[in-house]
């Protein structure tokens, strides 16, 4: 009897453990998302931007496209029904997940990502500052609040984060790659 009870308490303490885990890299992941978007809006003077060798679109466009998609995919995740929280394996999300990088050139976003044309440094800074006001609220929602993606499938709460800092690196990298020797 002595041993279960051991063999019980040990077991609760590694949920606990694992749980408490989930929280901080929650957390981490969040506090990531937050630097980049800084970094992000950290262009704002070089906007437009362009090199037609690296993307069609200016700087500004990858900057509001950024934003839009952190505050979208935010929404979706708040409005998602935790009791509808369903996930299975995804090879492509298993590839972007460990290797913390998205493929260019693989997917167009979708229409209502798409930054309209003439950005004009208030549209960006507005949504900037949503953005930031956005992730500061995401790690307080349930783990089980997910948003379904196109591609990568059915993402929880933490699963959503990373896949914005992931996305956010992504276009961050071409940001810099368009401002590479200019």
């Amino acid at each position: 009897m002595k041993k279960r009870i051991n063999i019980f308490l040990i077991l609760l303490a590694g949920i606990l453990l694992l749980s408490s885990a989930a929280s901080i890299e929650s957390n981490r992941n969040n506090s990531d998302l937050k630097v980049k978007l800084n970094e992000v809006a950290s262009y704002s003077n070089v906007r437009d931007t362009k090199n037609l060798e690296v993307s069609e679109a200016a700087v500004a466009w990858h900057m509001d496209h950024i934003f839009l998609v952190v505050n979208q995919v935010s929404k979706a995740l708040e409005q998602s029904n935790e009791s509808d929280y369903k996930t299975k394996f995804n090879m492509k999300r298993a590839y972007v997940f460990t290797f913390n990088r998205m493929p260019r050139g693989k997917a167009t976003a979708p229409e209502a990502a798409r930054p309209k044309d003439n950005i004009d440094l208030n549209t960006i800074q507005m949504h900037y500052e949503q953005a930031l006001a956005t992730v500061d609220q995401l790690s307080n929602l349930p783990e089980k609040k997910h948003f379904n993606h196109p591609v990568l499938g059915t993402l929880n709460r933490d699963k959503t984060i990373k896949f914005l800092a992931i996305h956010t690196e992504h276009h961050l990298k071409i940001i810099r790659d368009i401002l590479e020797d200019k």
